[in-house]
């Protein structure tokens, strides 16, 4: 590491909560989707589940005995 600088715990909690509301401050909050749009995008989830990211961990929802 170059020129490692130590610091303590106070100050370390200050510069995270800084980022974070800068943060906040810079993004802007996403637009609402027209209600027609949202109940459409709502339908295909209900009609289309999506397979799962890991076939191999489908007993898994079986439950134990």
């Amino acid at each position: 590491m170059r020129n490692r600088i130590d610091i303590d715990y106070v100050h370390s909690r200050a510069i995270v909560r800084e980022i974070g509301e800068r943060l906040r401050a810079s993004l802007k909050p996403e637009p609402k989707l027209p209600a027609r749009l949202k109940t459409q995008i709502d339908r295909l989830c209900e009609l289309e589940p999506s397979p799962s990211i890991a076939p191999e961990a489908e007993h898994w929802k079986t439950p134990r005995r």
